[in-house]
């Protein structure tokens, strides 16, 4: 175990000795994890390692079986989806979850929802800085179904962001995007962390956007944490490349 894992302190996520089971199934296994503000941290591992299931259980989609949570020294294992949300956990899922027949800027709009009231002024600018951010600003009044996968996804991204995170959680941002497309949301994220100061917790099988953003890799297994390291350290390791990539992996970007 890495200490610093294990530590409920900080200003960031700490995830403390997190356990999930199904029946017959142990899904998660103790796993420990730290992300720090401004700090992006990649998860990897084979289908079925448990990726999904943590961040469904930091969310709170899925009730832990054990384990603690804590957001800035403050435990939030016992609370529902919403109270996380305004304590600064922000999700983003595999399956886009937006409102089909709502336009852009009214989709952006409702991530507020989860964060303080504040003056129609700010509501604006903060609006402004997260369609800005996405390269959303000339399709503010398209509707979400109208639009290209690559724009529904920046919409999901940007509806995120309006609420500031203290934490974001990304589940597969690049699924379905092309290698274009994904640099450029690579540098919008990039971009996007710099401004707020957010910790990132980052799921993505394109293996060259995560190791981009990232500056430390978590690889699971069978719901535990075998490996955390710098990006070099992890693609460079010959068992983790053999076990979830067939073979040498190229050097992270």
């Amino acid at each position: 175990m890495n200490a610093r894992e294990a530590r409920p302190d900080g200003a960031g996520l700490r995830v403390v000795g997190l356990e999930k089971r199904f029946v017959g199934v142990l899904a998660l296994a103790g796993v420990d994890l730290a992300v720090d503000p401004g700090e992006t941290v990649g998860i990897f591992g084979p289908n079925g390692s448990g990726k999904t299931t943590l961040v469904n259980c930091i969310s709170g989609v899925l009730p832990a079986t054990a384990g603690e949570i804590f957001i800035g020294g403050e435990r939030i294992s016992r609370l529902p989806r919403p109270a996380r949300a305004r304590a600064g956990l922000i999700r983003t899922y595999q399956n886009l979850r937006l409102f089909q027949d709502l336009t852009v800027l009214e989709n952006v709009e409702a991530g507020l929802a989860s964060r303080p009231a504040t003056s129609a002024a700010a509501r604006r600018e903060r609006i402004a800085a997260a369609l800005a951010e996405q390269g959303l600003e000339d399709h503010v009044e398209r509707r979400v179904a109208d639009l290209p996968y690559g724009l529904q996804k920046r919409t999901e991204i940007a509806r995120a962001l309006i609420a500031e995170p203290r934490i974001l959680l990304l589940d597969e941002p690049a699924a379905g995007l092309g290698e274009d497309e994904a640099r450029s949301l690579e540098k919008a994220l990039a971009a996007a962390r710099k401004r707020l100061g957010f910790g990132m917790l980052l799921i993505d099988h394109n293996v060259r956007f995560v190791s981009a953003l990232a500056q430390r890799l978590v690889v699971l297994s069978d719901g535990k944490v075998i490996r955390v390291g710098d990006p070099a350290a992890i693609l460079g390791d010959p068992e983790v490349a053999r076990i979830y990539f067939g073979g040498p992996v190229f050097a992270a970007a």
